[in-house]
């Protein structure tokens, strides 16, 4: 059962002055499931399945933040119905669609090391940079 990672108030205060969805809980909800999907790395969490690390429980906060601001900017349908980040053409344009996390998502789970393990550093390779 997944757990949602976000509560309205704080979608609200991410979102800013965007328009709050009416059905915001249901998007929490499936932003989290999506989140839940796209994460790789383990951590620990409580008897409830939710983080106890609060690092953690940020990242996976502002992850359905940023994915529910993308869904306010493009639908979800593109999360929906498969077809996301796929060829369209509309109307004279022709484009990829927004794929189904969100970059900002994205970004937010990669730099907390959540969507993999993140490489430990050897004497070949540089403490920081490319790796």
């Amino acid at each position: 059962m997944t757990v949602s990672y976000a509560t309205p108030a704080e979608v609200s205060d991410w979102l800013g002055d965007v328009t709050v969805p009416a059905d915001l809980t249901r998007l929490i909800k499936r932003a989290s499931e999506l989140i839940d999907a796209k994460v790789r790395a383990t951590y620990p969490v409580d008897t409830a399945g939710a983080p106890t690390d609060t690092v953690v429980e940020d990242a996976l906060r502002d992850a359905v933040c940023a994915q529910i601001e993308q869904w306010c900017e493009v639908d979800e349908s593109n999360s929906i119905d498969g077809l996301a980040g796929g060829q369209i053409s509309v109307d004279g344009y022709s484009g990829k669609r927004a794929p189904d996390l969100a970059p900002r998502a994205y970004h937010i789970l990669k730099v907390h090391g959540l969507l993999g393990p993140v490489p430990v550093a050897t004497s070949a390779t540089p403490e920081w940079g490319v790796w």
